[in-house]
């Protein structure tokens, strides 16, 4: 570099590493649920003729900034240089997304130009990283993956953050850096200055009383505890049953008896919503993720996908509840795209460009009629479907998916205006007692398997070994697999729901009753194929 064109270093307040000519700030992007650090170099030329030219593979989004930061420099009260500017993206061989480097190229131009000025900022510039959009008015916008690039950054010795104040929040959650949450321009600079100190960061927790309860839910009892037993072994759950009987409030419940999240499960639902919806910013909650797709989602909104892959509905559910109501009605390639997160707890997308991985580790619940018209077996109403509707509507659950659902449950038809006796009421299962019998269940499970295992996680031998199963159970399971066509993996699972039932109990060891209980969830599935 020409240091007759650059100037010295030091001796004009902005401190040593950094020109009058030639700055780098640090920022960042992310791909998948990863943040990647970016630096913005920022090169000022006196021989320009006034252009400015972003290299380092921006993408649309990113080479579009040059029209907003010109603007928002110049309605902030500063003059924008008449220079020719080049920013680099470094490094520059990989593409680079979104809006998200706005501030830290209009911080950059302001400081080579002179404009900002203050003691010792250069050495303040290489603990400090910058992320947020920028408007015309020179405001500062909340941009998408905030938690993701402080993680990357305060691996990289970041230890100051100056964001969006929408996303100010969020990026606290990081942990190790102090986050100054900006509205406007010159709020950052006066952060540059020295002038405004880091936000106060508050988490907001919700409480398992803001979720609905299933003592709302008159009768059903017997539905009420196979979602115990979902809950308890983290097992996936089927129901059947005709329309407005209460499935969807039953399966919308089940979020207040499951336990809370870990402080770094919650950081890993919050990882991933940053990367899939972070403009609005991302609540802190220690309550699990609910998410119910509508069954018109595309493949992609499901699974994740894109140019730039994003997490789909799979990965959003992480360490939460995925429902999945009129489960015959998605698209039978949406629905087959399940087995692989089901059964490995992350979920792959591969593009021309590479490959990533999100976590997916979620509790399945799907509700679907027993037929097209929805009233087959209804003790009231007769079905008008034909043999071959009701065949066909029943295939387009597949073998291998409904094998990997554990609980098969009919749920029966209320007599009507039977809600509105107070006895049922009052005489039900309500979230808070099916909430204790969980922690108890998972609190054994714990001790036996490990922290964190429930019984779902647990393999065939491991489960056998070290389940405690009877001779008598055992013989009624491989009698019962006989009987209901059971493959290898619904025999595994079945195992797996009459250990859930026994710790419901609070039973070291699994008797025949509680392997009786566990099979009477699969006659749903008699017929179920092998993959």
């Amino acid at each position: 570099m020409d240091r007759s064109e650059s100037g010295k270093s030091g001796g004009d307040g902005v401190g040593a590493g950094v020109s009058r000519r030639l700055v780098c700030l640090g920022s960042g992007d992310y791909l998948g649920v990863e943040g990647r650090p970016v630096e913005v170099q920022v090169d000022l030329c006196r021989r320009g003729d006034g252009s400015f030219n972003i290299v380092g593979l921006p993408g649309k989004s990113t080479c579009e900034s040059r029209d907003r930061i010109r603007a928002a420099v110049r309605n902030s009260g500063f003059r924008f240089p008449t220079l020719k500017i080049l920013v680099n993206l470094a490094p520059a061989a990989r593409q680079k997304e979104g809006a998200g480097f706005d501030l830290a190229i209009a911080l950059g131009i302001l400081i080579a130009s002179g404009s900002v000025r203050a003691p010792g900022l250069g050495d303040r510039l290489a603990r400090r990283g910058f992320q947020g959009e920028l408007g015309l008015q020179g405001e500062v916008r909340p941009v998408r993956g905030a938690l993701l690039v402080a993680d990357c950054l305060a691996g990289r010795g970041a230890r100051e953050y100056v964001v969006a104040a929408a996303n100010a929040r969020e990026a606290g959650l990081a942990g190790e850096l102090e986050v100054y949450g900006v509205e406007h321009l010159r709020q950052a600079v006066e952060v540059l200055r020295g002038e405004r100190g880091p936000s106060a960061i508050v988490e907001s927790e919700p409480k398992y009383e803001d979720c609905p309860d299933y003592s709302e839910v008159v009768g059903q009892e017997a539905t009420k505890r196979a979602f115990l037993v979902a809950a308890a072994g983290r097992h996936n759950i089927l129901l059947s049953g005709p329309p407005g009987i209460g499935k969807t409030m039953l399966a919308r419940r089940l979020g207040g008896i499951l336990p809370r999240l870990s402080r770094r499960e919650a950081i890993e639902t919050i990882r991933i919503r940053s990367a899939a919806e972070g403009e609005t910013g991302c609540e802190f909650s220690l309550l699990p993720p609910f998410r119910s797709p509508h069954h018109t989602v595309s493949h992609s909104g499901m699974v994740g996908g894109g140019s730039r892959p994003v997490p789909g509905e799979v990965s959003r559910a992480h360490r939460g509840v995925l429902f999945l109501d009129e489960l015959p009605e998605f698209s039978r390639r949406t629905l087959e795209a399940l087995r692989e997160p089901i059964e490995e707890r992350r979920i792959t997308i591969c593009r021309a460009s590479g490959s990533v991985t999100f976590p997916s580790d979620f509790l399945l619940v799907a509700a679907m009629n027993p037929c097209p018209c929805g009233y087959l077996g209804h003790p009231r109403r007769p079905c008008t479907c034909g043999q071959r509707q009701v065949e066909s509507y029943s295939r387009k659950i597949s073998g291998p998916l409904a094998d990997r659902l554990d609980l098969h449950c009919r749920v029966a038809a209320l007599e009507p205006g039977s809600w509105i006796e107070p006895g049922p009421r009052s005489a039900g299962l309500d979230s808070r007692t099916l909430r204790v019998q969980v922690a108890a269940a998972r609190e054994l499970q714990s001790r036996r398997w490990g922290k964190d295992l429930v019984n779902s996680d647990i393999s065939a031998s491991r489960l056998i070994e070290g389940g405690r199963f009877s001779k008598a159970g055992l013989d009624a399971l491989r009698r019962a697999s006989r009987r209901l066509t059971l493959s290898g993996r619904g025999f595994v699972r079945a195992l797996r729901v009459a250990r859930t039932v026994a710790d419901l109990a609070g039973k070291a060891g699994v008797a025949e009753a509680e392997v009786l209980e566990a099979l009477s969830y699969r006659d749903a599935a008699d017929g179920a194929r092998e993959s």
